[in-house]
């Protein structure tokens, strides 16, 4: 895999190409200054709506977020009134689970966390979680001689009630550095929970690096080839931030002859993660909606299917399009709600090694995704995490999405 950073209308666009040299994700960044997914800060409560289960926190001036009375087991407060309820006036820790999307503004959490490149540090856990796809073995290996109930204990110790999940990118990791990464973790939410009672309203107590910076640690390391940029900023920012067994791979882009965009086909693969058809290789073709309440991807057969192997043939085209909806799925940054609507079939053991493959094809993408059932309607109902808008959000204004997109080998 190679991983793609350059400046974009306005945007920094970071695209991760396959071993085909088809796009697998885009994602297109504004430069801005103001609150992001995973900063946490002081917020005060302006409003508390029983009936709705949430309030309403300022985070900055003029600016609010959507909290959940739920989510309110065990929050940290830094100025607190008389009422042992939440209320108006009320200043505490929160952090942005959820950036704003559409109408909707930003959401918010009390439930802290710190991620790194192997764990994630969760202030409402209280254990170890280790990822289902390391092996056996080496999960073993971790909760003796890394996590112990020790270990945890003397976590516990130091910041009160929290657990620890680590990553699949943990495997093949050397036990220092995933050692260390859990001492950073401690030490930085330790810091961040000593200082915030003395700190005013709106006070920024941590900043994650840029989303497209910060995003790159996902990609498992043994699969990713190299990561190119053909700006010199983007270049030095990247050296600046990237550990080690990134940075060996990290490559500046120079020729003077044809453009990086040109060379990979970026126009074509932005074209491709935004329009509206996609056509596949047997000649079906996916239609694409999205609108606030959800995502509709319909399956269309390119002629009608008859004859003694019809359910074999119709079956065939189905998993085709679980593949090929996993994959734009994740290209194109889709979430909440999803429902697929495939050809018909007749045979319930058709829609379980469908429903099965649906699954395989979805386990590859980071966020997390459930594929939870068949509908009344013969529809699959899917849904994905929420945390980042939509590609054609993150471009509107500088490309519609278009009608068509041919499949090009």
């Amino acid at each position: 895999m190679k991983y793609l950073i350059e400046a974009y209308s306005g945007r920094i666009l970071s695209v991760l190409l396959g071993e085909d040299g088809r796009a697998v994700e885009i994602h297109a960044d504004s430069k801005t200054d103001g609150l992001k997914l995973g900063d946490i800060c002081i917020g005060r409560v302006e409003r508390v709506a029983a009936n709705t289960g949430a309030c309403f926190v300022e985070v900055a001036r003029g600016i609010k977020g959507y909290l959940p009375l739920d989510d309110l087991a065990a929050p940290r407060y830094t100025r607190k009134g008389s009422s042992p309820k939440v209320q108006q006036g009320d200043e505490l820790i929160v952090q942005v689970s959820r950036e704003a999307f559409g109408t909707k503004g930003m959401s918010l959490t009390t439930k802290l966390q710190l991620s790194g490149r192997y764990l994630l540090l969760e202030m409402s856990g209280t254990g170890l979680g280790i990822s289902r796809k390391i092996q056996e073995e080496r999960r073993r290996a971790l909760r003796e001689h890394l996590f112990s109930e020790q270990t945890l204990e003397e976590m516990r110790q130091q910041l009160g009630s929290c657990g620890v999940i680590v990553r699949t990118n943990a495997e093949h990791a050397p036990d220092e550095d995933i050692r260390k990464e859990l001492q950073n973790l401690t030490g930085a939410m330790h810091q961040l929970l000593l200082t915030a009672p003395y700190r005013p309203a709106y006070t920024v107590l941590l900043r994650q690096p840029d989303r497209w910076l910060k995003r790159i640690e996902s990609v498992q390391a043994e699969k990713l080839e190299e990561i190119l940029t053909d700006d010199r900023n983007l270049y030095e920012a990247l050296e600046d931030y990237l550990p080690p067994y990134l940075k060996e791979k990290l490559r500046f882009y120079q020729d003077p002859m044809i453009s990086m965009h040109n060379v990979f086909s970026l126009t074509r693969e932005l074209s491709r993660a935004l329009c509206r058809k996609v056509n596949m290789k047997s000649g079906a073709n996916l239609v694409i909606e999205q609108t606030e309440a959800l995502v509709s991807i319909d399956v269309n057969s390119a002629h009608s299917i008859n004859g003694r192997d019809k359910e074999k043939a119709v079956l065939k085209v189905n998993m085709e399009a679980a593949e090929e909806c996993a994959r734009q799925i994740r290209l194109r940054n889709l979430s909440g709600m999803i429902l697929v609507d495939f050809i018909n079939m007749e045979e319930k053991e058709s829609y379980d090694q469908l429903m099965r493959h649906l699954a395989q094809s979805t386990a590859q993408d980071p966020m997390q995704v459930k594929v939870e059932d068949l509908t009344a309607l013969g529809l699959v109902e899917m849904t994905r995490k929420k945390v980042e808008v939509p590609l054609f959000r993150q471009l509107n204004g500088h490309r519609e999405r278009s009608e068509n997109a041919e499949f090009l080998p």
